[in-house]
């Protein structure tokens, strides 16, 4: 019997620890996971958005990996996002707004394409724009990332888009003013030309020195002249008339081989084109 009833409280006992352990669990709040540990979602964590399907899984790991590097080095955010259709809003509005929404340390800058328009956008931020200005700069980096886009490479012109990218970073890190290809002045090159057309000029001349050398010069210009094949009796100059018409000179508009067109209202967030 005390046996019995010796069992019977060591289960409640067990039973009673069990329902206390099981309250102190129910009571403790569950911890959030730190920061690095979330899940990052939507354009925060985005570099690559391929929406219309044109890169293949790898074509858009390598990308992500390109633009990660420059992002890391750079301290900036950069997006390429691609679009089937715009659903009729302008592209360069819906990539001004993507920029609104991934603001980085020192800048941030989209390239974003609707293959229904073939339509492509640059935009950049205020801090982005200091070092990739809008017009010379916007039009020199999708002078590089244009050819291969307008010929359907599209992995090539994006990561030529990520090269140039970084490269123009890099100058304006290292000179504190943005690219300028009209200051782009090599004198190794200016060194080389004005060798080469040396060499080329002298090289004319000694020939033609050598093989005219029966060429002598004269004193005077009576020299040339045959004097049996022409004989002048008579000089005069008899004035006649003059006949002026005028027309006015029509102005031409201004144009410019820019690859860049912009619209008034997406013309301070960069620029963009077809292709």
């Amino acid at each position: 019997m005390f046996t019995k009833n010796k069992k019977s409280l060591s289960a409640l006992l067990a039973l009673l620890l069990l329902l206390c352990l099981t309250s102190i669990a129910l009571a403790v709040p569950k911890q959030a996971p730190p920061p690095k540990a979330q899940q990052e979602q939507g354009l925060e964590a985005a570099r690559v958005v391929d929406e219309a399907d044109i890169l293949t899984a790898d074509e858009e790991k390598a990308l992500d990996a390109k633009l990660a590097a420059v992002e890391q080095s750079h301290k900036v955010r950069i997006l390429v996002g691609t679009m089937k259709d715009t659903g009729g809003a302008a592209l360069g509005k819906v990539a001004n707004n993507v920029v609104d929404q991934i603001p980085g340390e020192n800048g941030t800058i989209v390239l974003l394409l609707s293959m229904k328009e073939r339509d492509w956008y640059i935009s950049t931020d205020n801090k982005m724009r200091t070092r990739i200005t809008d017009g010379k700069g916007v039009d020199y980096l999708a002078g590089e990332f244009l050819p291969d886009l307008k010929e359907g490479k599209y992995a090539a012109a994006f990561t030529a888009f990520a090269a140039t990218t970084d490269e123009m970073l890099t100058y304006y890190e290292k000179e504190g003013e943005p690219y300028d290809p009209a200051n782009a002045f090599n004198l190794m090159a200016l060194g080389i030309a004005l060798a080469c057309s040396l060499i080329l000029g002298g090289t004319i001349y000694y020939m033609l020195y050598e093989y005219e050398s029966n060429v002598r010069s004269a004193a005077e210009a009576d020299a040339y002249l045959n004097q049996d094949s022409f004989q002048l009796t008579r000089s005069e100059d008899d004035f006649l008339y003059t006949t002026v018409t005028r027309r006015t000179k029509e102005k031409k508009e201004s144009s410019s081989g820019s690859n860049v067109s912009t619209s008034s209202s997406d013309s301070s967030h960069g620029g963009g084109g077809k292709f």
